[in-house]
């Protein structure tokens, strides 16, 4: 339900956003605005890969397609088809949306963060109580999000207990199948961030930092185990995948080497924080798991056995 308000009212914004932009004699709205004041890319190619950083964290999330096929009734037919459908719907209404804003509202105007851009284009439409319509959407939006990552970080734990590397009763399921001990540790950790966050002012950037930090490692480790999985998988004869990435290997390295070049280059501008909280997290869960290993030798062997099978 977060989900179909949140998608309805983008398909509301793009048809009024239409009108606005067909309909209005304004010289001031239309395709110019592209290309007046600067032109385009005014900031050039840096403030092009400023820019994707920013917006790659509206795009994180999307591997929990991949997550979710441990619960599908067919993976192999469920997984490709919601890919392909969230890939379709993402780029379109990003790329759709932000070109009627930009069309409506020209980039200067649309920078600052006094009024989101949303609630420009709904009063230059003349809507009532634009403000408290797009709080409530942003809200929705904000609930959404977090289902989906309290389901993600449930089911990680589920998979790490039966991996043996969380204690196994986060791997225990209730009668409907729910991980419930799993998804109540999930849960603790809202509210200890909603607590933290309450009492610290550095509270949301270390957040957000350790949060940017660990999708991003996440997604470049992904393009790396696929490059070794695609190999391994094709030379020991296993069937015909029912997901193939096109361009393999050469899409799946540039991808990586992009995740690369892209968290590194954070440290010269004004996300050095990714950095700063990122790698010190990324080296705590090393030194974790180093002394794990060395504490668990006989359940490394079950958890090996287990891949390999």
């Amino acid at each position: 339900w977060f989900s179909v308000i949140k998608i309805s009212a983008i398909l509301l914004f793009i048809l009024l956003g239409a009108y606005l932009v067909i309909g209005s004699p304004s010289p001031e709205i239309g395709p110019q605005n592209f290309t007046n004041d600067g032109g385009f890319m005014p900031f050039g190619f840096s403030g092009l890969w400023i820019a994707i950083f920013i917006s790659l964290f509206s795009f994180l999330g999307t591997e929990l397609i991949a997550v979710t096929a441990g619960e599908a009734k067919d993976p192999d037919v469920a997984v490709p088809k919601a890919l392909k459908a969230t890939v379709f719907r993402l780029s379109t209404f990003y790329v759709v949306t932000i070109a009627l804003m930009l069309m409506i509202v020209p980039w200067q105007q649309a920078g600052g963060v006094d009024q989101s851009p949303f609630v420009k284009v709904m009063e230059m439409l003349s809507i009532p109580y634009a403000g408290g319509i797009m709080n409530f959407i942003i809200l929705t939006a904000a609930l959404s999000a977090m289902n989906s990552q309290l389901y993600a970080s449930t089911r990680m734990m589920y998979s790490l207990s039966k991996a043996t590397y969380a204690p196994k009763v986060f791997g225990r399921l209730n009668r409907k199948g729910v991980p419930l001990f799993a998804l109540a540790l999930s849960t603790l950790g809202i509210f200890l961030a909603a607590i933290i966050s309450s009492q610290s002012s550095v509270s949301y950037p270390f957040m957000m930092g350790i949060s940017m930090f660990g999708a991003i490692f996440t997604w470049f480790m992904i393009f790396i185990s696929h490059l070794y999985f695609r190999k391994a998988w094709e030379r020991e004869g296993g069937r015909t995948l029912p997901v193939r990435m096109m361009g393999y290997p050469y899409l799946t390295a540039l991808g990586a080497l992009l995740l690369f070049a892209l968290v590194l280059t954070t440290w010269f501008t004004d996300f050095q924080i990714v950095l700063k909280f990122g790698i010190p997290w990324l080296v705590f869960l090393s030194i974790a798991y180093f002394f794990w290993k060395r504490a668990h030798p006989e359940q490394l062997k079950t958890a090996e056995k287990r891949k390999l099978n």
